[in-house]
């Protein structure tokens, strides 16, 4: 075989369409759900109303906090009105300064309590509020966590949303390409013969303790792609050239890998680095092989240095 070297093959991994933002949404208060008002898939906007506890107990409460007010400011009235009796009858000398004191303190008092229950009482509104769940941005449903008739606690994830915009590629990438990692190429969503640019986002900084991958996300130019749906990404491998060799090439010796060139009739043994082994082919680092040197492909482990051949009458070169 004549070696022949060339570009080495594109990067491809194979991933998904994704939201660069997906919100879990929940309720602010515990309830019992009464209304589920959208589908998974279905695309909303943004203050769309989504689903509805019951707010029966929410309102009561916010009721009693406003006759809390109330209560409040009749007992705060009395006070100030006592407060300005017991200030005349001092100014008169009817009474004495520790009672007058008293009087002050008690109208104080009486005013930082109506304070206190206005704040319940808005406190008590706002939480009549959260019995609807609406959404916070506009997107796509991409799943729906609770039914009606379902109670759930505060907090619980009952709607999740793919926020819109542009939409993202999230690969798996082996460990052993990460520090080489392109930061832009191509993008082939299925069913798309036209590529779109993909730009390196983010790579994740942990792996994923199943598969020792990484998950990395590629910005797409388009926010149109469905979500979930398969997408290639295809990016360019490092400017290094490698020259690929059958696998029955290979030799190891007991002092690491190696090809027999042909010198003329005879085979000389020279030591190759191997970049990656795959099902058919192993890809040499360049520099160890010259483009046009022949090399044995077969019986590699019957030869011995400086063994004579016969040359076939044709030789094949192979490229990656």
């Amino acid at each position: 075989m004549v070696v022949g070297g060339g570009e080495a093959a594109p990067l491809r991994y194979t991933g998904v369409i994704r939201s660069r933002t997906e919100s879990d949404l929940g309720f602010r208060v515990g309830g019992k759900v009464v209304q589920r008002l959208v589908d998974p898939g279905q695309t909303v906007r943004r203050g769309q109303l989504l689903m509805r506890i019951d707010a029966v107990d929410l309102q009561l409460a916010a009721s009693a906090a406003r006759d809390q007010v109330r209560s409040a400011e009749a007992q705060a009235a009395q006070a100030i009105a006592e407060e300005a009796r017991q200030r005349r009858l001092l100014d008169a000398g009817a009474v004495s300064r520790s009672a007058y004191d008293a009087a002050l303190a008690a109208a104080q008092s009486a005013q930082a309590a109506v304070d206190a229950a206005r704040s319940g009482a808005r406190q008590a509104d706002n939480q009549a509020s959260y019995g609807a769940l609406v959404a916070a941005a506009d997107g796509v449903v991409t799943e729906v966590l609770a039914q009606p008739g379902q109670v759930v606690a505060a907090g619980t994830v009952v709607v999740r949303l793919a926020r819109a915009g542009n939409r993202e590629a999230a690969v798996a990438v082996p460990e052993t390409q990460i520090a080489t990692l392109p930061r832009s190429g191509q993008a082939l969503p299925f069913g798309d013969t036209t590529p779109i640019p993909a730009l390196l986002r983010e790579v994740a900084g942990v792996a994923d303790p199943m598969t020792r991958t990484f998950d990395a996300r590629f910005v797409l130019s388009r926010s149109d792609l469905p979500l979930g749906s398969t997408v290639t990404i295809e990016l360019p491998r490092a400017t290094t050239t490698e020259v690929l060799v059958p696998l029955a090439a290979l030799h190891d010796r007991g002092a690491g890998p190696g090809v027999w060139a042909v010198q003329k009739d005879q085979v000389r043994f020279k030591p190759v680095r191997v970049i990656r082994l795959g099902e058919e082919a192993a890809a040499i680092a360049d520099g160890s092989l010259a483009n046009g040197e022949r090399i044995v492909t077969l019986g590699a482990n019957q030869l011995r240095e400086g063994e004579r051949i016969r040359l076939a009458a044709t030789t094949a070169a192979v490229r990656p």
